[in-house]
């Protein structure tokens, strides 16, 4: 399947603070690449629907806020975390370049 994807994607620890509408929520951040993230939640919100991240880049002085929209759900296993995963819809493109830089920094190596 990643031979399909339009970007690399690389682990990323750390919390996100995410709203659907404005109720707030909180997550794990599990990966990262220059179109999305993976939230690694129990409570994993429907598929189709509209978050806004508040999410600390690598390399990036501020966290940034984006719109995001939740475009997969994985309910979990033993050795798989329950999560979603979330599409950016509105990544400027410095906020993008970091995320590109900070990917590559951690695949480099890696096939």
């Amino acid at each position: 399947m990643s031979e399909h994807r339009e970007h690399g994607r690389a682990p990323l620890s750390g919390s996100v603070r995410f709203f659907e509408w404005n109720e707030a929520h909180q997550a794990a951040v599990g990966e990262i690449s220059a179109s999305g993230v993976f939230l690694k939640t129990d409570d994993a919100l429907p598929e189709g629907t509209h978050v806004t991240l508040r999410l600390a880049i690598p390399g990036m002085e501020k966290a940034v806020t984006v719109l995001g929209k939740v475009v997969r759900t994985v309910k979990g296993s033993f050795l798989i975390p329950a999560g979603m995963g979330v599409r950016f819809l509105d990544l400027a493109p410095s906020v993008r370049q970091a995320i590109s830089l900070y990917v590559a920094r951690r695949t480099v190596g890696y096939t």
